[in-house]
């Protein structure tokens, strides 16, 4: 089972922060700069989680991803340094944005060895990926929660098949439901936004979206107001197009506060 709960909501989005070093070091380094932000803000943390990305440490990606000792090793120190910040685990694919690419059963056999370590909160699994389903059920085997993750890097969908792909993460086991889509135009944006509130009405689990890039950045800070429980922000390298310096979401969020939507559209403190 995990150490810590992992349920992001709208009302409160969470702010999450990417861990992205290729060595134990540089997470230590970074956990460390998590904790110089926190000290700044005179707060016991700026976030509100982290998402270490597995596929950019390069003790695990420097072999095949057959063996994930040296992935779950250094889960363990994460969760060491970090005891009251849960850590979604996330091993992001190059069809995906990243930078690994195991085989089939590599992947699989990864989610679920971080799952059974009890040392994840949660983990990433990529909805299209070929064995998703398997992965799933392998991180809900040991009480792990799943969020499952989409990303368009070329454009962005439709509004209906934002929402239709948002319902079938959700109809298929997961947790939480991820969509990261690309603006070409501020209207895509506002599709990215629509398909957000649209879904948010009907969903039953926590849903997590933004539209990347610049353009879309209006969503990695306004996205509670529409359905969207957390964000992804910074402290140190970013891990996607368009992230911003945690800090300076925290300020926004903290400043827009206010009522955010319940899942039937109405207003809640």
């Amino acid at each position: 089972m995990p150490r810590l709960a992992f349920a992001p909501d709208a009302r409160s989005p969470w702010i999450i922060v990417p861990l992205t070093a290729a060595d134990l070091p540089g997470l230590e380094w970074q956990v460390a700069e998590l904790a110089t932000a926190a000290h700044a803000r005179g707060a016991a943390t700026p976030v509100d989680a982290v998402e270490w990305r597995v596929d950019l440490y390069e003790q695990f990606t420097a072999g095949d991803g057959s063996d994930p000792a040296p992935a779950v090793a250094a889960l363990a120190r994460l969760a060491e340094l970090l005891p009251d910040t849960p850590v979604l685990a996330t091993l992001r694919t190059r069809a995906e944005g990243g930078a690994s690419e195991p085989a089939p059963e590599h992947y699989v056999g990864l989610i679920r060895a971080l799952a059974a370590s009890g040392l994840a909160d949660a983990v990433d699994v990529e909805f299209r990926h070929l064995r998703a389903a398997e992965a799933m059920a392998a991180a809900h085997d040991h009480g792990t929660p799943v969020v499952a993750s989409s990303h368009d890097f070329a454009a962005t969908p439709a509004e209906q098949s934002i929402v239709a792909r948002l319902e079938a993460m959700e109809h298929a086991g997961a947790d939480v439901a991820k969509i990261a889509v690309t603006p070409t135009c501020a209207a895509d944006v506002v599709t990215l936004i629509a398909a957000t509130e649209r879904r948010h009405r009907d969903a039953g689990i926590p849903l997590v979206t933004m539209s990347m890039g610049s353009l879309g950045a209006i969503t990695r800070i306004g996205g509670g107001v529409f359905g969207s429980a957390a964000t992804f922000a910074t402290v140190g390298p970013a891990s996607a197009p368009g992230q911003l310096p945690a800090a300076g979401v925290r300020a926004a969020l903290d400043l827009l506060g206010g009522e955010s939507p319940a899942p039937d559209g109405s207003a809640q403190p």
